[in-house]
């Protein structure tokens, strides 16, 4: 099995020779452990953020899907 300092050094030579923008993005964002633009939540936020969609269809604050193609339209 390599050792730390190995596996660093190996680590190292294959990210010097990775030349694509997008890759080393995508290592990067993995080595520093990112969850994206998105973070984890618990059960009970989930099912908050549930509730709280619910609640905004009953009041009326939606889009339908016409709207929604229309407004994309526009970005």
């Amino acid at each position: 099995m390599n050792s730390v300092a190995e596996l660093q050094l190996q680590l190292h030579q294959v990210i010097d020779t990775i030349k694509d923008e997008e890759k080393l993005s995508a290592v990067y964002t993995i080595l520093k452990g990112s969850t994206g633009p998105f973070s984890p939540m618990s059960l009970d936020e989930y099912v908050s953020a549930i509730d709280e969609s619910r609640q905004q269809i009953k009041d009326g604050k939606s889009t339908d899907v016409e709207d929604l193609e229309k407004e994309s339209e526009n970005w």
